[in-house]
């Protein structure tokens, strides 16, 4: 065995173990309890292993049945869905330190390790810490250009005509995203590697979390063919890592995410942490940050593609609005930059929209430390409690017209792009997820979005290829299920 292979078994081993500071939950004081209405967990298992509906789907129709707090069991586990964004807040804001991650995505952990989405306590805070700078403003500004360079560079592959899986083409770009601007490396070579390998993984352990038992995931076989393309995965990183590690002991400066957690220190831990992170810490927030900055990007774009296909009034505003920014003054377009967002209110919106419709982190769950009482439920210690963007983006009692693509909802009264979603009450818009959990890389996320709809959106009008069958496949994130098959159109030889 190779020094890197040995180097992937070891890590793989010492994820086995349980997170730093992670809680337990506290002894229940409550005894027997009453619990809200819901489906039977066996009925709801059997339901989740036919595929009939998507877990999304299913999950709905059982929020919607039983309002505003549904109960089942599922894998032994006593599981309740909130509606109420009222209830989500008191949750997931105000009784923040009450809870933890909940189950699934501590099922991805063998993938995840401890990074920032797994991680809990005083170790989750320091590790927030110290990646908290690499997405101050300034450094988003740094990172744009790239953004659009990679897009750029992506679509110059393409032509009028082609025939393209939107989904495979938009991880493909997100992923060398990724690569320029939080790794300042080129992962094209990778990238196919890579993000089959990601997919593959996200929906197997999706699956898999539903068995609620770590050491029978490692027992299957389709489990422990899991683990060994984690390794598989955990081989590359390693190589960035160690690439990194020499520039920086040669003193060469690199402006990207990894080698500021390289040399970025915390005094405020060091008793109980170290200063600085170790190889280990440093793959948990790389494949973190691999999986959160382009997997979810990459959905947004790829169901924004799909809506405008299906939507052809509103594209037809979207052009119209890059036309009239993107003009260079001598008949053609420029490439978008940073400084265009304020002008890009429709693309916003656009992309707004899509992610209520369609949010890639389709559902948040936290497990009780201790007992709650949540909406005159008494609620035990230890169970886990869900609250679904899937859901409360969809409600037709919280949205206009909840179902419909409407992306105008997003502007105001001068025309301009709002973002907190006016009208609507907190807890119902929770895309990035909600209280002290919420997602660092937020507006990169909304950056990254925005400005590759823009570049690619003001040169090409992709359609969906006619009869192709469009359905959601809620794994780890939602994808569509059998990918986007889609037309490229060229815009300049549909008006030459």
């Amino acid at each position: 065995m190779s020094t890197t292979a040995k180097q992937a078994a070891a890590r793989a081993a010492a994820r086995r173990q349980p997170p730093p500071d992670s809680p337990v939950p506290a002894p229940s004081a409550l005894g027997r309890v009453a619990r809200p209405d819901g489906p039977h967990g066996l009925l709801l298992l059997a339901e989740l292993l036919r595929g009939r509906q998507s877990p999304n789907e299913l999950f709905e129709a059982i929020a919607r049945a039983h309002r505003p707090v549904a109960h089942t069991r599922l894998a032994g586990e006593h599981v309740y869905i909130l509606s109420d964004p009222e209830l989500v807040t008191d949750v997931f804001l105000t009784h923040a330190r009450d809870v933890m991650k909940g189950r699934g995505l501590q099922a991805a952990r063998p993938l995840l390790g401890n990074g920032l989405l797994t991680s809990e306590g005083e170790f989750h805070l320091r590790q927030r810490r110290l990646a908290q700078p690499a997405f101050h403003r300034d450094r988003i500004v740094e990172y744009s250009a790239q953004m659009v360079s990679e897009a750029e560079r992506h679509a110059a592959r393409w032509a009028d005509g082609d025939r393209v899986d939107m989904v495979e083409e938009m991880t493909g770009l997100t992923f060398a995203v990724v690569g320029r601007t939080l790794f300042g490396t080129d992962l094209t070579g990778d990238a196919r590697t890579f993000g089959d390998t990601l997919a593959e993984l996200l929906s197997g352990f999706g699956q898999l979390s539903a068995l609620g038992n770590e050491r029978l995931v490692r027992a299957l076989p389709k489990g422990r063919y899991l683990l060994s393309r984690v390794e598989d995965l955990d081989a590359v990183v390693q190589r960035i890592v160690d690439e990194h590690r020499a520039d920086v002991a040669a003193g060469v400066e690199r402006a990207d995410l990894l080698s500021w957690l390289i040399t970025a220190r915390d005094d405020e831990s060091a008793a109980r942490y170290g200063t600085a992170m170790t190889d280990e810490q440093l793959r948990d927030e790389v494949m973190t940050f691999v999986l959160a900055g382009h997997e979810t990007t990459a959905m947004a774009l790829s169901w924004a593609w799909w809506l405008l296909s299906t939507h052809p009034a509103e594209a037809g505003r979207l052009h119209a609005e890059l036309d009239r920014v993107l003009d260079d003054g001598a008949g053609g377009r420029r490439a978008p930059a940073y400084s265009d967002l304020a002008e890009l209110p429709w693309t916003r919106a656009v992309v707004a929209e899509t992610i209520r419709l369609y949010p890639p982190a389709w559902t948040l769950g936290r497990r009780l430390l201790t007992d709650l009482n949540v909406g005159g439920w008494e609620l035990p210690s230890g169970s886990i409690v869900l609250a679904a963007p899937w859901i409360l983006h969809r409600d037709p009692t919280l949205w206009d017209s909840a179902s419909s693509f409407r992306p105008e909802r997003w502007l105001d009264g001068d025309g301009r792009f709002d973002e907190s979603a006016p009208g609507v009450p907190r807890g119902a818009w929770i895309p990035f997820g909600f209280g002290n959990r919420r997602c660092i890389g937020e507006q990169f996320a909304w950056t990254e979005a925005v400005l590759v709809l823009a570049a690619l959106g003001s040169r090409w009008a992709p359609r969906l290829v006619p009869g192709s069958v469009v359905r959601t496949q809620a794994a780890v994130t939602l994808r569509p299920m059998h990918g986007l098959p889609m037309t490229l159109h060229a815009r300049d030889a549909q008006h030459a």
